[in-house]
């Protein structure tokens, strides 16, 4: 196997995405899903996946893989479908089935079926509404399986697919069983809001919904109306990824960008019509050290302008994080949002994490084969004037991540004698903060009174805790660390309390990556080489926790997603979403109220997420 393509398995994520196979000439050959992209990527060059002959082929022509990093399962579906359909790569072509066009055809009958036929429009058979021709029985099976996690298998025991060869509804009705009335309509209704997600109508279907979840609620019939409101969420995921997440109508470039590894790296999101169709991510080197706002407008210019104007196409607009210093040509020519909340944000965190994930990539591949050692840490342990303190040498980092307050979630990545030791990461739920609160400082008090705690009960301390910031954020840390020995001197021992006089810290800031310890009563700064293995190691260690606390919120804010609708919305607990059911019937209710009304029950903070969720 490639050496390159080695570096490249060896540090895929373990996360849901589209994955994509390069030949040597730089063309995409083969676009494929997974939940988990390490474990599906990887079985194609260890033997544990069964590859036909045109599989086993293709393989051998894979000169490199690209990864697009989405939210679920469910984005990946329809990325990959998407992708299949603008690239047409070769052995996706090859692999379809060499028989007649498919169609998703939804037959005519007083309980209609959704059915997977080569059998056309044209046929003499034409009983039904027919959705097609699709490119493969691959194509056609992902779309059948977002329907069926969208809008389920059917109504009760009545499907709409065949199950074990034939239909759950025929056996119900054989039996003689009558079909009640609210249960046809239901049906009726799920079938044609099947077909306009088929159209790709979801305009019509998601007000569909809507009206549905209210009325539900109306009636108190909450756990059918929450349903219906996790229908409405997949629906509205997939116009993301179709991730124009909400609402997101036209053409747009997404570009964000991140300075790190002393080079830029700039992605880009396409969308067009309000569907993704295709991911870009680029290395830039700042050999000329020009500044950030220059890179982002030569980039822009050259890259992407040039070729607008070259084809006469239509310019889309341009979403990126924050204003740049465009030359008077770029100003011109381009209309730039900066968005700071909503949909159109969500998709620049998107095109952050995907560009990180690239950029790591590219970091990895450029260090050593041969990887960190034993050696590297003792090395570094000495240019601090530390001591080793295990004979399996332990590094560890902290990070925190959240978003917009909420979420907020800590990790712990951990290096044992120069190799990641991922069965001692550790992932942290902060209990301290109130949603919506930002507070850096008080999640790392957390994290490390929670590690101190650790230490006292093990009686085992790391070789050193590296801190992800400079002599500010260290400063805070030691902070924590005297206000726990004082607060706990009473009822520590004097031998535990050595213990935690033996902690070593040192902290890596951002830009200039350089280290700072505290001794003798002040600040320390040590400046390694960029091509220091002993750097690259903190580097890496410490990216590896970012890495794992955005992982580990991205799973917690899905997790959240299957609350109940008050549920969802921050600073309403559960005597306040009693209180409201009590007095005001449904949550639809509260847009009949003046706010001055609501000001009885409900304090500021709250009627602004109502206002902002469009409750009110």
């Amino acid at each position: 196997m490639k050496e390159n393509l080695k570096i490249i398995l060896k540090n895929l994520p373990s996360l849901p995405g589209v994955y994509q196979f390069f030949d040597k000439s730089e063309k995409i050959i083969y676009v494929g899903k997974s939940v988990n992209l390490k474990s599906r990527v990887n079985s194609y060059f260890n033997g544990k996946a069964k590859l036909n002959f045109a599989k086993q082929k293709m393989v051998g022509k894979i000169e490199d893989i690209k990864i697009i990093i989405v939210n679920n399962e469910t984005e990946s579906l329809i990325l990959e479908t998407n992708l299949i359909k603008k690239n047409k790569p070769k052995y996706n072509i090859l692999m379809k089935d060499d028989k007649n066009h498919i169609y998703i055809k939804i037959t005519n009958e007083e309980f209609p079926k959704i059915i997977k036929t080569r059998v056309g429009p044209n046929s003499k058979k034409n009983n039904g509404v027919y959705f097609g021709p699709y490119l493969s029985s691959a194509y056609v099976e992902n779309i059948l399986k977002i329907i069926k996690k969208i809008f389920g298998y059917g109504v009760s025991e009545n499907h709409f697919f065949v199950t074990k060869n034939s239909y759950n509804l025929d056996k119900y009705l054989f039996k003689g069983n009558e079909i009640k009335e609210n249960i046809k309509n239901e049906y009726s209704k799920k079938i044609e809001q099947i077909k306009d997600f088929l159209k790709q109508d979801f305009k019509k279907i998601i007000p569909e919904l809507e009206e549905q979840m209210k009325d539900f609620a109306k009636k108190l019939e909450f756990e059918r109306a929450q349903k219906v409101k996790e229908d409405i969420e997949s629906i509205k995921s997939l116009e993301v990824n179709q991730l124009a997440r909400e609402h997101i109508n036209g053409d747009y470039d997404v570009i964000n960008f991140l300075e790190k590894y002393e080079k830029v790296f700039i992605g880009i999101i396409k969308i067009r019509s309000s569907k993704i169709i295709g991911m870009q991510n680029f290395e830039i080197e700042n050999n000329l050290e020009e500044n950030l706002d220059e890179i982002i407008n030569f980039f822009i210019e050259n890259n992407l302008l040039t070729d607008y104007l070259e084809n006469e196409a239509k310019i889309p607009d341009f979403i990126l994080p924050k204003e740049i210093n465009f030359s008077e040509f770029v100003k011109n020519k381009i209309h730039l949002e900066v968005p700071k909340i909503g949909a159109k944000k969500d998709i620049l965190n998107l095109c952050y994490k995907n560009i990180y994930e690239f950029a790591y990539k590219k970091y990895i591949s450029s260090l050593s084969t041969k990887g960190f050692t034993k050696q590297n840490m003792i090395n570094l342990l000495n240019i601090l004037g530390y001591e080793q303190k295990n004979k399996n040498i332990i590094f560890e980092c902290n990070d925190i991540s959240h978003l917009s307050g909420t979420h907020t979630v800590a990790s712990r990545s951990v290096i044992e004698n120069g190799k990641t030791a991922p069965n001692k990461y550790k992932k942290y739920r902060i209990k301290t903060l109130t949603d919506q609160k930002i507070n850096d400082f008080d999640s790392m008090r957390e994290v490390i009174t929670r590690r101190l705690k650790e230490i006292l009960h093990t009686g085992e301390i790391p070789d050193l805790i590296i801190i992800d910031g400079g002599k500010g954020q260290l400063g805070s840390v030691l902070e924590i660390l005297e206000k726990f020995k004082k607060d706990s001197e009473s009822s520590l021992e004097g031998q535990n309390l050595e213990i935690l006089n033996q902690i070593q810290f040192v902290s890596i800031a951002k830009k200039e990556e350089e280290l700072f310890l505290f001794r003798d009563g002040e600040f320390k700064k040590f400046v390694l080489k960029k091509t220091d293995q002993e750097l690259k190691m903190i580097q890496k260690i410490r990216d590896e926790a970012h890495r794992f606390a955005i992982t580990f919120n991205r799973d917690s804010r899905i997790k959240s997603m299957k609350k109940n609708i008050l549920e969802s919305l921050p600073g309403f607990g559960p005597k306040t979403r009693k209180k409201i059911l009590k007095k005001y019937g449904t949550v639809e209710n509260l847009a009949n109220f003046d706010i001055s009304e609501l000001q009885k029950d409900l304090n500021k903070a709250q009627i602004e997420v109502l206002k902002n969720h469009g409750i009110i």
